[in-house]
């Protein structure tokens, strides 16, 4: 997405000041006590179910892990189960490669669970222990590294280290800024989070202004020069590279604008629609993140009680405001090339006492139906 797009989205959605939230929400009172749409929320919304092509994935797999674009027509990840298989005790998980176009998959011959993928084919895998579930500080796995579709080697983890999305690899975490008792934080403290080689890194430091302390956030080149860029360092788990706009991404709760970091030094927040800005306001139990796409930011917007039926993934446009899946989506993820969200989808009412089932499904977000 290119900066104009996201300055015309937030001209577009932005609640630009107090006065104009309380007109705004003023006009939606009440409606988000609603378990159906009321005609003010609709006035914020269009409805563009058909709108798009959607692939729904195959069910005979049981994914047990993260699942990655391997490139814009492919996904990857890790399975206990699929067609004529299924994992057996502490049998390693197979990872599948699959069109999500056609539907055909393949045994890459990787076993584990997969961590990470990114858009270099730099890829990391885990095995020991459960591999059903996440990291276990209880655990001593094993940790393997290389280059997608090649051989791995095997690496330990080092003790206070990350694993970056965009990388695939450890990195040094830094000084421990938010768990060292606060009398013994110093000046001269420093958190480090690498970006992409030539990309430089981010620098978090410590300092005091009458016992106060605060943690500028400094973006440090390739050629040592140092810029200052933000009171607030993305958190390294949920900072994403997104190829397309040759951008980072920190992708954040509703009622924290997340933000796109570009390489020349600057992040730029991304504004919330006024409908959700509402529900988030009027519920506690409305929760959504977001994520660019080419096509606008994808939202995934869940209701955690009785207004569930409000739920799905709404784009947001210079356009307007488009629901274009009445399911509730869980952390969208889109192709390298901007125009693919990749979203584990539920329909139906999630409170049932009967478990829901979660469907994959594929959006083509740049591609809308004749």
């Amino acid at each position: 997405m290119k900066k104009w797009l996201l300055i015309a989205v937030a001209v577009t959605f932005g609640v630009s000041s107090a006065a104009r939230t309380e007109d705004i929400f003023r006009e939606l009172e009440g409606s988000g006590l609603s378990s159906e749409f009321t005609p003010a929320e609709r006035k914020y919304f269009t409805e563009g179910l058909d709108r798009y092509q959607k692939y729904e994935l195959s069910g005979d797999f049981k994914i047990r892990s993260t699942v990655a674009w391997l490139d814009n027509d492919h996904i990857v990840f890790s399975a206990r189960k699929l067609p004529g298989w299924e994992a057996v005790g502490d049998e390693h998980s197979r990872i599948i490669s699959m069109n999500v176009t056609t539907g055909e998959y393949k045994d890459t011959g990787y076993k584990g669970r997969l961590i990470c993928l990114n858009h270099l084919g730099d890829v990391m895998i885990r095995q020991g222990g459960d591999e059903i579930i996440a990291n276990s500080s209880k655990v001593n796995y094993e940790w393997f590294i290389g280059k997608w579709g090649g051989a791995l080697t095997s690496v330990p983890r080092p003790d206070n280290s990350l694993i970056p999305p965009y990388l695939c690899r450890f990195s040094p975490y830094g000084d421990q800024i938010y768990t060292t008792p606060k009398e013994k934080i110093t000046e001269g403290m420093r958190r480090t989070l690498p970006l992409l080689l030539g990309h430089g890194y981010l620098l978090e430091t410590v300092e005091y202004t009458n016992e106060t302390a605060a943690y500028p956030v400094f973006h440090v080149k390739p050629d040592g020069s140092t810029k200052y860029v933000s009171h607030k360092v993305p958190l390294d788990s949920e900072f994403y590279f997104l190829p397309w706009m040759n951008a980072y991404y920190e992708r954040s709760p509703l009622g924290y604008r997340p933000r796109v970091f570009y390489i020349s030094g600057e992040f730029i927040a991304i504004p919330t629609p006024t409908l959700l800005a509402y529900w988030a306001a009027a519920s506690p139990s409305v929760d959504a993140v977001s994520t660019p796409t080419k096509a606008g930011i994808i939202w995934d917007v869940h209701h955690r009680n009785g207004a569930w039926k409000k739920q799905g993934i709404y784009l947001a446009s210079p356009e307007g405001l488009l629901r274009i899946e009445e399911g509730s989506g869980v952390r969208a993820k889109v192709s390298p090339d901007g125009c693919r969200v990749m979203d584990s989808i539920l329909r139906a009412n999630p409170h049932k006492k009967k478990p829901q089932i979660y469907k994959w499904m594929v959006i083509d977000i740049c591609m809308e139906k004749k």
